[in-house]
């Protein structure tokens, strides 16, 4: 047996909380945004809203800090506070611009529910075992989840971002799926199924054959062919199906709800001058200053004590990378919004009727982002255009054919048509997803009967034969 010594030079990027937070702050819509930035406020004595200051407070404090040329007392790898400072203690205000004190401000009043964020957090919290690394990559994993729970991004494209491996997104993903409400974190609806049935400890049931093994039958709803299938009566078969409908297709929703409320847009689209304008609305988020009675203590030749330095240092390192990251994101939203103006621009200038098929890759080429930043940027926010405010993942259609001009013809397009179609159909005689993929095809829209079917399928219209009506 040999011993000895070996040694070897690895490069390895940190998953730092810097990181997961520029992240999230791209994932969050303003109402989140203004809350999450109260809560800032609360907990870091370092950061204070410009609300807090008066004009003239400013201005002198502005004037002070451009004369002062004290150095501050850095460590090797932290940020240039000196830089920062020299501002007047004002990060992020020069991009906003200044405010008009007469200005007539907006102010939302919506009632607060906790989030689903929030809620896996809280539990996630609760998980002492966990290393900070795990800790963090299940943050970053449920900061990612749509409102409706489900996770719609890769565990490549999470692996990348994040700059660790599949194995460990993976890990992460098991703890998430841990939490309550069960099925979050799913990427798939049967997926979804699978994990609320094992949290019932439903295992070997025959409803989780049936997810398992007759996914395919059991969208279809075929009964006899499933019981055929696993060799059971038809009424064993519908018990379990009646099982499975019990569970919760969209677990987020069981923390909250998807009602309806007032919306609060993100980002304004306006035309002035004949061109499409682009503005964040960040009028009800307060702007953020850093104090300068806690600035001077990071100042070389300041008394202040070793370990004070030491907590103001980290405060200051945490309210400049929030407000670095604040600055940030408002830069993503507004250079992924030019590009969709750009790529949508029919739709802007005349109508919904006027989108074009694009793809979250094609946005993220434009602006030269990785697809998940865009996918990020536009999760959960909405926009006000001149015809009216919609989602920003209303931009992002499928081409399923092209008219006879040889276009690309949207998805949104086709579902709008097919609702037409419906809405004005004999209801003695309802319209058959062939025939209605037939007359698509007389009006330049070639899809295929199927593809009728599918979308009919997520517009929540029902088959032919339970839209007919008697006398």
């Amino acid at each position: 047996m040999n011993l000895g010594l070996d040694m070897s030079l690895k490069l390895e990027q940190k998953l730092s909380f810097q990181m997961i937070q520029s992240l999230k702050l791209l994932q969050i819509n303003t109402l989140q945004l203004e809350q999450m930035l109260k809560t800032e406020l609360e907990m870091n004595p370092v950061l204070e809203a410009a609300e807090e200051l008066e004009d003239e407070q400013v201005q002198e404090e502005e004037e002070a800090d451009e004369d002062a040329e004290e150095e501050l007392e850095v460590e090797e790898d932290e940020i240039d506070w000196e830089e920062y400072l020299e501002e007047g203690f004002d990060l992020g205000e020069a991009a906003r611009g200044e405010r008009d004190p007469n200005e007539e401000r907006y102010e939302p009043t919506p009632v607060y529910q906790v989030s689903l964020e929030e809620h896996l957090t809280a539990q996630l919290s609760e998980k002492k075992m966990l290393s900070d690394r795990l800790r963090l990559l299940a943050q970053f994993i449920i900061g990612s989840l749509e409102n409706d729970g489900y996770l719609r991004m890769t565990l490549e494209d999470m692996a990348d971002v994040t700059q660790t491996n599949v194995y460990e997104v993976e890990e992460a993903l098991n703890v998430v799926w841990s939490l309550e409400p069960a099925g979050v974190g799913a990427r798939t609806l049967q997926e979804c199924l699978v994990l609320q049935l094992k949290r019932l400890r439903h295992h070997d049931s025959l409803a989780m054959r049936i997810v398992r093994e007759a996914w395919d039958l059991f969208e279809k709803v075929k009964i006899p062919e499933i019981g055929r299938r696993f060799g059971v009566s038809v009424a064993e078969v519908q018990a379990a199906i009646n099982d499975l409908r019990k569970l919760h297709p969209k677990p987020g929703y069981l923390v909250n709800p998807d009602t309806s409320t007032t919306i609060i847009p993100d980002l304004i689209v306006d035309k002035v001058e004949g061109e499409f304008v682009v503005m964040v609305n960040d009028r009800s988020t307060p702007m953020l200053h850093i104090n300068k009675a806690y600035a001077e203590m990071v100042r070389r030749g300041s008394k202040a004590d070793k370990e004070v330095k030491k907590y103001v240092r980290e405060k200051l390192n945490n309210a400049t990378w929030l407000i670095r990251s604040i600055e940030q994101r408002k830069s993503t939203m507004l250079r992924v919004m030019e590009a969709i103006i750009d790529r949508q621009r029919g739709w802007f200038e005349k109508g919904p009727p006027n989108l074009q098929p694009l793809k979250l890759q094609d946005i993220a080429t434009m602006v030269d982002m990785h697809i998940s930043t865009v996918s990020r940027v536009t999760s959960n926010k909405y926009v006000q255009t001149p015809h009216g405010i919609f989602e920003l993942k209303y931009f992002f259609t499928e081409a399923v054919g092209q008219d006879a001009e040889g276009a690309d013809v949207s998805a949104v397009r086709i579902k709008n048509r097919i609702r037409e179609l419906v809405e004005n159909e004999n209801s003695k005689k309802p319209l058959s997803d062939q025939r209605i993929a037939d007359t698509l095809s007389r009006e330049d829209m070639s899809v295929a009967r199927r593809t009728v079917a599918k979308y009919r399928e997520q517009l929540k219209i029902l088959p032919a034969r339970l839209r007919q009506k008697y006398d």
